[in-house]
């Protein structure tokens, strides 16, 4: 096979009519609310009250904290008769026709029906001929929950915003030379139960937020094709969830029209997994090619793999007989020709694997093509000493996410995870871990160019979700980045028998027998342990117990913090990951979490969790901090687990913000030692911080400074508010103690009265019968520097905060795209790209304002771009993400603008002949020039001067995100985080 395999390498592969990807993002009709003639649920939600009932033969069902989850999932599902939830306890149980319930005693809320109705298919918004030209247009990925109002009445768990049912409507056309073809949507995700109608006639429902799910059009019979139009029909349920955090709502991630040969690769029905070894690495590819014709089709599948430099490694030609109107499998091992390079934290190395499908009788002739990116790698998880990556001992260091943001709710744009991704590397972490679901697939994409590891987590565990794990691990199995399956979390791994875990495990192994199964908790069928938020002595136990057991700390870390109101909580995230340092754990991978996220506050007004290293608008709180520091700055650059970032100086940070300070400064350094200058005199000796790491504390209250009393307050005027001082029996004496004391602005003395000191404003000094000397500053402490040394006392580094004035202007910045950030410099016209701008409020000399919020209006004054968000990171603040203007919060505010013009996607002329509606996106024909002008946008605020910032744009696929990964590996420029000053 093999020769002939060569042969055919060099073969012309005639261009292919098919497939083609069409977005079919753009221009859908969008009504808030269900239909008048239904609510949530299947339509039919009705159960008598068994509140008070003992049940027995019930599972445990995920949708558990509150009870509208529970009857709503029970609801949905085709055999569920019963639902008990207990109140006081995050759990909720289904029944199906053999429970048995009796009046009792127990505490649990419950409904009962006696027959299962079908799901209601049938709405007035699901007809072919609604009046839908007054519904909003919106494009898709769209969160309809994100822009309705915070409610104290609304569910704690979900950031206080009631839940609801919507509808979607896209009217669009088929061009007629598409008969023949096979046509369906591809979704990426649409949270939390779709329902599908084309042209009023139902097709389809998909259950669970966040698997990916393709509709057949082409064998319905109420497809038009050519001039007549056809409307697309989706309801989205998004009342219930089972996710204790805001989980959003609507088609939230990307539509595709995808255009096939009837004969073609099943979705995610290619599997390339390498397989390296010293003497004959192999690359295994499994394709699952499947036929709608009424013939039964003869094919080979090519295959042809390809270092990232262009060279062939390896070509392989397998033969497939596919029965009319069915499905088979071929697969092959090919040997890999050369010296492999693996893929690696430091340098992750990819190949290319090309897999085409042809008929037999005309090889040239492409039915279907894929591209697939996958690398060489082996890992080892062991019991006794951790995990091993290529055979050299690699500790985890990373982060748990939830995937909303400022501005956006769910809808979140790649640009954005490709800033986490870099920021994920920038706190010195080596693994993602997906919590509590599987994330958008361009994610993974950056993280196998980044070189970052993945713990890929399933949402939905119990008996009738093992669905949802078969479509995770199909989808995702070919990304290399992946090294373990993760069925489920916390307490949602509790089950009634093992049948759970086996079924997982054999959904899993079915599909990739290579990877193992872990959990972040206790289930059957796991691999590897993981353990959330557990010390150090549930690790030796369990060693003690199951010695080769694979442990993880998959989740710990709950270390809230906020950019204001600061208070350096830093020994927290020292103490909860000290299992990382047990010899045999492989690592800490889940601190919780990178960023904030929307939900789990359970106080309001507060409406986001305060978890993250960074706010929910992407700025860095303090903690972040404490990661550049222990999990970068003072891990060696030889470290396999390291990121191989180039720091420009050694991590140096003081912790806390000018206009807070008092009398003592918090800091950080991964120097030897560290030093504070307080308007530059020294403040005492270098501090070495013990252990390595850990924080520095600095007193500025009894330490002697240069002070300057430029206020003259000698004569007769005495000032109110001051505090006695008996220690001082001379004027020098007083002003020196006043000096010496970080709280003072002001001292008096006279003979009679003695010397006063405090913390006044000048104009509590008035006219007095008395004589008094005296002195007021107004600047003290005005600047403070924290300078880092190295152990033969050499600066390495160094910090400095400045107490700023009265707001004078406003100074915008991109944070993303920016090579600061590691996220390219320029903004894509994809339709879809967006820029992160970082509007900030600084004084005279630029020092940021922290304490005064005022409101910022952002708008574009010209260019192909449009605001679609805005935030700040205030846990509190309620004003809309979708407003046009936001209050700063320590300084900042956030503003997204998005591309508004399409001269990127793929096949643009099919879409121009597909879609009806584009009403914020200009879809620029493949055959016209695109114009690449720069987005300018402006923000103002009352009584400050406008400010004005230039965003390049580019139509070039170099400055796509996934390329920008690619580019950045070894890079030696991140250095937002450095230079934040918030």
């Amino acid at each position: 096979g093999m020769k002939i395999a060569l042969v055919l390498s060099f073969a012309v592969l005639a261009s292919a009519a098919v497939p083609l990807d069409v977005s079919f993002d753009y221009g859908w009709r969008f009504h808030f609310g269900p239909s008048p003639d239904g609510g949530p649920g299947p339509g039919n939600t009705s159960f008598t009250d068994i509140s008070g009932y003992d049940c027995t033969n019930m599972e445990e069902n995920p949708n558990r904290f509150v009870d509208s989850d529970c009857m709503l999932s029970c609801s949905w599902s085709p055999d569920c008769y019963v639902w008990q939830k207990n109140p006081a306890e995050r759990s909720c149980s289904h029944g199906g026709a053999n429970a048995v319930c009796t009046p009792g005693k127990s505490k649990y809320n419950g409904g009962l029906r006696t027959q299962i109705p079908p799901v209601k298919t049938d709405y007035q918004l699901s007809r072919h001929d609604v009046d839908d030209s007054k519904w909003l247009q919106v494009d898709t990925p769209h969160d309809f929950i994100v822009n309705t109002s915070f409610s104290g009445a609304a569910d704690p768990y979900r950031g206080f915003l009631f839940r609801n049912v919507s509808w979607y409507r896209k009217h669009f056309h088929v061009p007629q030379q598409l008969q023949n073809q096979t046509l369906m949507l591809r979704f990426d995700g649409v949270f939390h139960v779709a329902q599908i109608w084309l042209n009023g006639q139902y097709l389809q429902q998909h259950f669970g937020g966040y698997t990916a799910f393709t509709v057949r059009l082409d064998n319905v019979t109420a497809l038009n094709y050519g001039a007549k139009e056809n409307v697309l029909t989706v309801r989205t349920d998004a009342t219930f969830g089972s996710g204790h955090w805001y989980e959003g709502g609507g088609i939230y991630r990307r539509v595709q029209f995808l255009v096939r040969n009837p004969t073609h690769f099943t979705q995610d029905g290619v599997f390339v997994s390498p397989e390296f070894d010293p003497s004959e690495s192999r690359i295994h590819v499994e394709a699952e090619v499947e036929t709608f014709s009424a013939q039964p089709q003869d094919l080979y599948v090519k295959v042809f793999v390809f270092r990232a430099d262009g060279t062939s490694v390896a070509t392989g030609l397998l033969a497939a007989h596919v029965p009319a109107n069915s499905v088979a499998q071929v697969n092959a091992s090919l040997a890999v020709q050369g010296k492999v390079e693996l893929w690696s934290v430091q340098k992750p190395m990819l190949y290319s694997v090309q897999v085409y499908l042809v008929p037999r009788d005309d090889t040239t002739h492409v039915l279907d093509a894929l591209n697939i990116t996958t690398g060489f790698r082996q890992t080892r998880w062991t019991g006794h000493s951790g995990f091993y990556l290529n055979e050299q001992h690699l500790k985890f260091r990373g982060f748990s996410h939830h995937n909303s943001f400022a501005g956006l709710g769910v809808a979140v744009a790649e640009r954005i995870y490709l800033f986490k991704a870099q920021m994920t590397r920038a706190l010195g972490g080596n693994i993602w871990r997906m919590s509590h679901n599987p994330y958008l697939s361009e994610v993974y994409n950056f993280l196998d160019a980044l070189g970052i590891l993945v713990w890929d987590e399933n949402r939905d565990y119990g008996m009738d979700y093992v669905e949802e794990m078969h479509d995770m691990v199909k989808r995702d199995r070919n990304h290399v980045s992946i090294i373990i399956w993760s069925f489920c979390n916390e307490v949602e791994c509790d089950q009634n028998s093992n049948q759970t875990g086996l079924h997982f495990r054999a959904a899993a192994k079915s599909l990739d027998p290579y990877r193992p199964t872990g959990a972040n908790g206790n289930t059957d069928g796991l691999d590897v342990q993981g353990f959330s938020h557990k010390s150090n002595s549930t690790f030796e136990k369990e060693h003690q117990q199951f010695p080769d057991l694979p442990l993880v700390l998959s989740e710990c870390c709950s270390c809230t913090s906020q950019r204001m109101e600061r208070s350096e909580t830093t020994n927290c995230m020292q103490s909860q990951n000290s299992p990382l340092y047990l010899p045999y754990v492989t690592g800490s991978l889940g601190v919780w979490t990178l960023m904030d996220y929307m939900g789990e506050s359970h106080t309001y007004p507060s409406v986001l969790c305060s978890y993250g290293q960074f706010d929910y608008a992407g700025f860095a709180k303090p903690h972040a901090y404490w990661y550049t520091t222990n999990w970068l700055g003072l891990i060696s650059p030889s470290d396999v687990g390291r990121p191989p970032l180039q720091q420009p100086q050694v991590p140096t940070r003081i912790l806390d913000l000018a206009q807070e300070v008092d009398s003592t400064v918090t800091a950080l350094t991964a120097g030897a030692s560290a030093a504070l200058f307080v308007d530059g005199a020294q403040l005492g000796k270098p501090q070495r911080p013990n252990p390595p790491g850990a924080p520095l504390s600095f007193d500025l209250s009894g330490s002697p400074m240069q002070c300057e009393f430029g206020k003259n307050l000698s004569g007769m005027i005495q000032c109110h508010g001051l505090t006695k001082d008996h220690q001082a029996k001379a004027h020098k004496a007083c002003e020196q103690a006043c000096c010496a004391d970080n709280t003072c602005t002001v001292w008096q003395f006279n003979t009679v009265s003695g010397c006063w000191k405090g913390r006044v404003s000048f104009d509590q000094c008035v006219v007095s019968t008395e004589t008094w000397l005296g002195g007021g500053r107004s600047a003290f402490n005005k600047n403070l520097t924290l300078v880092s040394y190295d152990t033969a006392g050499k600066p390495v580094g160094r910090h400095t905060i400045i107490k700023p004035g009265v707001p004078a202007k406003i100074v915008l910045a991109l944070d993303v795209p920016n090579v600061s950030t590691g996220t390219g410099s320029k903004v894509v016209l994809d339709g879809h790209d967006v820029a992160l701008v970082q509007a900030k409020l600084v004084d005279v000399n630029g020092a940021v304002v922290t304490s005064t919020p005022i409101n910022i209006t952002f708008s574009v004054v010209s260019g192909p771009g449009r605001l679609t968000g805005v935030g700040n990171g205030d846990d509190k603040c309620h004003v809309s993400g979708k407003a046009n203007y936001f209050p700063t919060y320590g300084g900042y505010a956030r503003a997204i603008f998005q591309a508004s013009v399409d001269c990127m996607t793929p096949n643009r002329d099919l879409l121009l002949e597909i879609d009806v509606d584009h009403p914020f996106t200009k879809v620029v024909s493949p055959s016209t020039a695109c114009d690449v002008s720069s987005i300018v946008v402006r923000a103002v605020a009352a009584g400050l001067p406008p400010a004005e910032l230039t965003i390049q744009t580019s139509a070039d696929p170099a400055d796509a995100p996934v390329n920008v990964a690619r580019a950045s590996v070894q890079a030696n420029d991140i250095t937002y985080l450095e230079n934040f000053d918030g």
